[in-house]
């Protein structure tokens, strides 16, 4: 296996030696989260200090693909703004907060999750922010998302349906790694990251919606289809929120008012008669091959003593936190507590299930704060795109891809602590940084628009089209 992974890692080397000084940088990040999905550390890892795997080496790729191309001049660096400054802070705040406590007592060691899921994400942000995106950069990322979409529903319907013939990769279907397993995990071994992936494949879909012909528009509404059964059969509740929700908020954007007003109407009261009818049913049903009905719905009932747990834990330090990482270190005493009337002992063994709790637990109100302002900031960015009639087509969807992403990872955030669900930072805010680049500088100009934007003007007077 090592000479195997010798020969591989040099096969790679030669031919990533021409893209060092030619790369472009949105294929290479476009290439990230396609391989960080599929081939991530569960398909192929080395251990070793620090456990290496094909989409870490990627990673590493990128920055230093970043940094040559940096050198060489091919990139400027941006003003900074808000975004820039509270993730810079974040990152080193959260790596302070990761430091000290006993590393015995915690089930990560603190600061490798800081790497893995603080610090690798934000860097993927910052070349994501200066690079120079194209319309065709734009069209390659949205059509990879709806593809690697397509593959992670089928996979998850023959997850489900027993179809192991059609998995892949086979390690989906390691019975070791029994958590989640009969649900649609897909390659990540996580029902929730699955579907939240689908769900910004669905945000692309519904991005590429918009402006479409006839012809094409019946194509993505086909794709959406697929991908709608993709995201149940992850057997989530919060995932099948989240692609609902990636749908709703760009027609919300594009309908006329009175639609807007019935379909909300029309929403809120089948959801009514959704809880009142089917409640039991959606709170107990078998999802997991080693959990039952039953255990389904306690996961349900333990949310609130969770919440109970990390409201006591917020008192005590409402401004600083427990420690990032270090919960399972601080909360012992906390299930202690009587003032409820809870039995908050029975959640002893879990952990946080939703992420704005976990950044107040562990790194209180600031580390909160400062996450807050880049979520809402990158949405108002991406609504004032998908908004602004005056704008191009695909700078607009470029909001809607953003306001649709945002509206699938609230519901999941609700209910699951997803910033260690491997990959849903890395897209969240790989992709945040797409959208600060494209909503500060538009789109540069390829080769065949510089074209026709130099070309003297017709008969008619039409000539090249600006880009921005």
């Amino acid at each position: 296996m090592n000479l195997l992974a010798l020969l591989f890692a040099l096969a790679v080397v030669v031919w990533l030696v021409p893209l060092v000084k030619d790369g472009r940088l949105a294929g290479m990040l476009t290439l990230l989260l396609l391989t960080g999905t599929v081939f991530g550390p569960p398909f192929l890892a080395f251990d070793g200090p620090i456990q290496v795997s094909l989409d870490r080496m990627l990673w590493a790729f990128l920055i230093g693909l970043a940094a040559v191309q940096w050198r060489l001049g091919k990139l400027k660096l941006s003003p900074v703004n808000r975004v820039d400054v509270c993730l810079l802070v974040f990152v080193v705040y959260l790596f302070q907060r990761s430091r000290g406590g006993e590393l015995s007592e915690t089930l990560v060691d603190p600061t490798a999750r800081w790497l893995f899921y603080i610090f690798m994400p934000i860097t993927v942000y910052c070349v994501a922010r200066v690079t120079p995106f194209r319309r065709s950069d734009l069209w390659w990322l949205l059509h990879a998302l709806i593809g690697l979409g397509i593959y992670l529903s089928f996979t998850a319907v023959c997850e489900v349906k027993g179809w192991h013939a059609f998995v892949f990769p086979k390690h989906i279907l390691n019975p070791e790694v029994w958590m989640f397993l009969g649900r649609g995990r897909g390659p990540l071994l996580n029902p929730a990251g699955n579907g939240f992936i689908i769900g910004v494949a669905m945000a692309a879909v519904a991005a590429c919606f918009v402006g479409s012909d006839r012809r094409t528009k019946a194509i993505y509404a086909a794709i959406g289809v697929i991908l709608l059964v993709g995201g149940y059969a992850t057997l989530t509740r919060s995932c099948w929120l989240g692609v609902a929700g990636a749908v709703a908020i760009v027609g919300l954007v594009h309908s006329p008012r009175w639609v807007r007003v019935i379909g909300l109407a029309a929403t809120v009261l089948l959801a009514g008669a959704m809880t009142m009818g089917l409640k039991e049913q959606l709170m107990a049903f078998k999802r997991d091959k080693a959990l039952s009905a039953a255990d389904a719905a306690k996961s349900i009932e333990l949310r609130p003593l969770l919440a109970t747990v990390a409201w006591e834990m917020f008192k005590d330090k409402p401004l600083t936190g427990h420690g990032y990482g270090q919960y399972f270190q601080r909360h012992d005493a906390y299930h202690t507590i009587r003032d409820y009337g809870l039995p908050l002992e029975r959640v002893r063994s879990y952990s946080h299930h939703n992420v704005f709790l976990a950044f107040l637990v562990d790194s209180g109100l600031i580390g909160l704060g400062l996450f807050l302002v880049v979520i809402v900031t990158l949405a108002g960015y991406g609504w004032r795109m998908a908004t602004d009639g005056s704008l191009p087509l695909d700078r607009r969807r470029v909001g809607l891809l953003t306001i649709g992403i945002l509206a699938c990872y609230f519901p999941n955030a609700m209910f699951h602590n997803m910033t260690i669900i491997p990959m849903v930072q890395i897209f969240l805010l790989g992709i945040g940084g797409v959208v600060v680049a494209v909503y500060e500088n538009g789109f540069v100009k390829d080769e065949a628009e510089a074209k026709r934007a130099l070309a003297p003007t017709d008969a008619i007077g039409h000539r090249g089209w600006m880009v921005r």
